[in-house]
């Protein structure tokens, strides 16, 4: 497998590898998973995106590709009601509650989708710099888990209530 260099902010995607038969692995099932597993490692930065194993010598696997990348668009300009989100937030913070920052409770007022393509959320918080980076992947995998949003990114920006 190459390595691909994509240092720039990718929207959505469906990651494939189409060099099934080069792994030297007799069973099918064991060739698949082991190129699943190589893409997983080298792009990591593509953990959102479902991953399709193709043959170009079999043509196994290219009758998944169009059928994927038509719901990976579906997810990618997908629109979210702001009460099902803060209903997913709020079971979230339930679930797992936000830690404390510098001694003090951190609230989410209200999360609403600013943008779809790709979908990007806004979370009002009283202490916006208190949302650890952990916290916010937990937050975004709770969106995932809700909502599908496969192949997509999840934006997620934390902002404090404007001060009058």
């Amino acid at each position: 497998m190459r390595d691909h260099n994509f240092k720039r902010a990718v929207d959505a995607c469906v990651a494939g590898s189409q060099k099934l038969s080069e792994t030297k692995i007799t069973d099918l099932n064991e060739a698949r998973k082991f190129c699943e597993e190589q893409i997983r490692k080298k792009c990591k930065f593509l953990d959102f995106a479902p991953v399709i194993i193709l043959s170009a010598l079999s043509g196994y696997g290219v009758e998944k590709l169009l059928p994927q990348v038509e719901l990976v668009y579906e997810e990618y300009k997908k629109n979210l009601s702001t009460g099902k989100l803060n209903d997913c937030i709020e079971k979230a913070i339930e679930k797992n509650p936000i830690p404390s920052y510098q001694g003090k409770f951190i609230k989410i007022q209200y999360i609403t989708q600013i943008k779809s393509r790709p979908p990007t959320l806004k979370c009002f918080v009283n202490y916006p710099e208190g949302i650890h980076f952990s916290y916010k992947r937990y937050l975004t995998n709770s969106l995932r888990k809700t909502f599908g949003l496969s192949g997509t990114p999840v934006r997620l920006f934390f902002s404090g209530k404007k001060k009058k």
